[in-house]
């Protein structure tokens, strides 16, 4: 009797062991295949991304074109040679505010005190 317990014992664990390698290799089969699709995607989200890159780049080139650019400043901006009268000192600038006066009123106030100093006249004139 004592070699039939030990027996369907040995027999018990065995299956049992058999279940636990069979459950564990399948959750493990199941593991590898979801980090495949994962892998997978992230590949895939790889390739869209060097792709919008590219693409990016290309219209990176195009819109930084100096020919593209020439033409645009051309069209968009006057710009003329800068004249002496346009050019004021930093202390000029309106920083202190007075009561009433508007920040541009100062501004004007303060650029035409500077030009009248530097016997700039059109400037002056230009600020009255």
């Amino acid at each position: 009797m004592m070699m039939n317990a030990n027996r369907i014992t040995q027999i018990a664990l065995s299956l049992v062991l058999v279940v636990f390698t069979v459950a564990a290799s399948n959750y493990m089969k199941n593991s590898v295949y979801r980090l495949e699709d994962e892998l997978e995607q992230i590949n895939r989200d790889i390739q869209t991304d060097i792709q919008t890159i590219h693409i990016l780049n290309a219209e990176w080139s195009k819109l930084n074109n100096p020919a593209r650019l020439r033409a645009l400043v051309n069209d968009h901006i006057a710009l003329n040679p800068i004249k002496a009268e346009q050019i004021i000192n930093y202390s000029a600038l309106p920083f202190d505010y007075e009561t009433g006066e508007s920040r541009k009123e100062l501004a004007r106030k303060k650029i035409a005190k500077y030009a009248k100093q530097r016997n700039l006249k059109k400037l002056a004139n230009m600020q009255h």
